[in-house]
């Protein structure tokens, strides 16, 4: 009935793994547990660990494959029609996550569902608090504001879908080779007027990045949105980012190339590197490299 699919890298996912078929045995569906490591190069002892619970099937790949490729390979090797990714560093938020998940299932019809997603009450550390700021006050979005926007709001390292629908909607993406996908992931599936279900079922992102390394991150994301719209397979107006860009380049271009980003991103940085990062600077950030690269 359910696969649950978990590609990880360089991450300890003994403990999702665990409480996920914990949860899935006492709700006596049939299910699998897929966990794909994408080749990591730290050691958890996951592999003498994992086989010890039944229905969980272990797989480490030879080579680092990426994100989006393991996702499609994961979910091609899936024995069931519905698959529930989550990423290894999220945990259900309480000992219901499953019951609620296939309740819902059950009652309501579907192409996606997405319980939401939420952080830490408290920071980390003080070098993560950018990331976990952004988590709080841009990912962790109520119910109600969820279902004004259901495409826009959803993560995929959270999400129940069918299988035929993923692999037709991933075909594409895995042809792009680059980071921050989930968003063209998002209007591929707009666009195919797939119907997204939110509901109230959260998992809790444990795993978050230094400041340092969620500013590269985004950077790059940043750079795939900027080829995807230049290449028009992503309109500048599905997001928030690339439609101010649009306007600014089309109604001040003298602007654009007159901006010294160079004077601007020291002090920028400054900021979102330390114990109190401005989410309005990181937008701005964001914006002035988008600009830039424009």
């Amino acid at each position: 009935m359910l696969s649950v699919l978990i590609p990880t890298y360089n991450y300890n996912v003994y403990p999702l793994v665990n409480e996920v078929h914990k949860q899935l045995d006492k709700s006596g569906a049939e299910f699998e547990i897929r966990v794909y490591d994408d080749a990591s190069n730290l050691h958890f002892d996951t592999e003498n660990l994992l086989p010890e619970l039944s229905h969980v099937i272990y797989k480490k790949m030879p080579q680092n494959m990426g994100r989006t490729a393991l996702r499609q390979k994961i979910a091609q090797d899936a024995r069931y029609d519905w698959l529930l990714f989550m990423d290894s560093d999220v945990f259900p938020k309480d000992r219901f996550f499953i019951s609620k998940l296939l309740k819902t299932l059950e009652k309501q019809k579907a192409d996606l569902y997405f319980g939401g997603v939420d952080v830490p009450v408290n920071p980390p550390g003080k070098d993560k608090v950018l990331r976990w700021k952004y988590g709080k006050e841009r990912e962790s979005k109520p119910l109600e504001e969820r279902k004004k926007h259901p495409y826009k709001s959803f993560i995929c390292g959270s999400m129940l879908i069918q299988k035929s629908i993923f692999l037709e909607t991933i075909r594409p993406l895995t042809q792009l080779k680059m980071y921050g996908l989930d968003t063209y992931f998002s209007y591929l599936l707009k666009k195919q007027q797939r119907n997204i279900l939110h509901y109230q079922n959260l998992v809790i992102h444990l795993g978050l990045e230094t400041n340092a390394d969620f500013i590269k991150k985004t950077d790059q994301a940043i750079e795939t949105y900027h080829f995807l719209v230049k290449k028009k397979l992503l309109p500048a107006d599905y997001i928030k980012l690339t439609k101010i860009g649009q306007n600014i380049t089309r109604i001040a271009p003298y602007f654009i190339r007159k901006l010294k980003y160079r004077l601007f991103k020291p002090l920028l940085l400054k900021n979102l590197l330390s114990e109190k990062p401005s989410l309005f600077l990181f937008d701005l950030y964001k914006l002035f490299y988008y600009l830039q690269l424009k």
